[in-house]
């Protein structure tokens, strides 16, 4: 299965085939700005919990992979 990136019209009336319009237009729009960076941060949570510096999720991601290799 391959990943393919959808246009908010294309989400939206896909989810609204198993939701109300109204909701399915909000998930498209969450969607939308999520894409858009709404989400792309680092907080001082882990720090503060953990006592360790926080890493953002592609840079974990990208440390698990090259270990895999």
């Amino acid at each position: 299965m391959a990943h393919r990136q959808l246009t908010y019209e294309q989400i939206r009336d896909r989810l609204t085939a198993l939701m109300p319009p109204e909701f399915a237009a909000m998930l498209a729009r969450m969607d939308r700005t999520i894409t858009e960076g709404a989400e792309d941060r680092t907080t001082d949570t882990v720090q503060r919990l953990t006592g360790r510096p926080p890493h953002s999720f592609r840079a974990v991601a990208e440390r698990e992979m090259a270990r895999s290799s």
